[in-house]
């Protein structure tokens, strides 16, 4: 695997991190930079690097639709075939199964490969006691996730767009454009041109709080990249789980205002660099949390406190 650069960028999910506990943030985006070469990496930089990329039951969950939509959505533009519901579900239902006993073996501490798409729980590598039933109720939210996906009348818009029409799904790689000198990223579940308006979906798959950022974003993102108009420009967040869609638009005084809120938390964020021109982070310059219950059902808890 060729080296990487440790660059600046800025993201929603950045923004949340750093909120959230500031040596969290470091292990997150410092401290386990080149842990994907489990072969080069030192103890230290490959716990982190394993760690960061724990998922909890709920979040494997949203991954879990996330990417199969992705996968039905790109076969369906490619090919012009959608495959069925129950090969679908029998699909995920294996890949859940295999996923499930991957991580209660803990196999993830061996992989040689990137673990950034492998699905691994938090709830495994922490021995939390998880009752039968709460596997099973996971994996029939999956499921009525993906029927809803299938009666939804979003898919229903795509069978009937030309290829050229969809301009993002879900990509592996999320989509960086320049803002001020600085890179954000972002990663459209799906996004689509409809006669001269552009609409974006954002899936949801339970019942959190709506993350208005990462929409203002996104919309930023459709109006100055892609050229779009506000007014034209609809976020769609859509939660398969209930059945329900909720529809965003946003002014011009609200994207200024997210511009604003972008370019004070990048200052906020490089004031605990050593060099915020080469991108170089200390450890100790990023204090941990003092709220006690972010450090229980934080994936870094095994190790951060026995680091300086």
């Amino acid at each position: 695997m060729r080296d990487f650069k440790n660059e600046f960028s800025w993201s929603a999910s950045r923004d949340s991190l750093f909120d959230e506990c500031k040596r969290k943030y470091y292990y997150n985006y410092y401290g386990s930079w080149g842990g994907w070469d489990r072969f080069k990496a030192d103890d230290v930089t490959r716990t982190l690097y394993v760690l960061k990329n724990l998922e909890n039951i709920p979040l494997w969950k949203g991954r879990t639709v996330h990417d199969e939509i992705a996968r039905i959505l790109k076969e369906l533009v490619n090919t012009g075939e959608l495959v069925t519901l129950e090969y679908l579900l029998s699909r995920v239902t294996n890949l859940m199964r295999q996923e499930f006993k991957f991580s209660r073996a803990r196999s993830y501490w061996d992989s040689d490969e990137g673990l950034s798409k492998i699905n691994f729980l938090f709830e495994h590598e922490y021995d939390v006691n998880i009752p039968d039933d709460k596997w099973k109720t996971n994996h029939e939210e999956v499921k009525t996730c993906i029927r809803n996906f299938y009666r939804s009348d979003v898919l229903r818009k795509v069978r009937k767009l030309q290829y050229d029409d969809v301009l993002s799904i879900d990509r592996i790689t999320p989509t960086p454009f320049s803002f001020n000198d600085e890179k954000i990223f972002v990663n459209l579940d799906l996004a689509y041109k409809l006669d001269d308006k552009i609409e974006i979906v954002d899936w949801k798959t339970g019942s959190g709080e709506s993350n208005k950022l990462q929409f203002l974003v996104y919309t930023m993102y459709a109006n100055e990249i892609l050229g779009t108009p506000l007014e034209k420009v609809s976020l769609i967040e859509y939660n398969l789980l209930v059945n329900e869609k909720t529809i965003h638009r946003f002014s011009e005084t609200e994207i200024d205002q997210v511009k604003e809120y972008i370019n004070n938390n990048i200052s906020s964020m490089k004031k605990y660099l050593k060099d915020p021109n080469r991108n170089e982070a200390v450890m100790t310059d990023f204090p941990r949390t003092e709220d006690e219950w972010k450090c229980n059902i934080c994936n870094f808890k095994k190790i951060c406190f026995d680091l300086p």
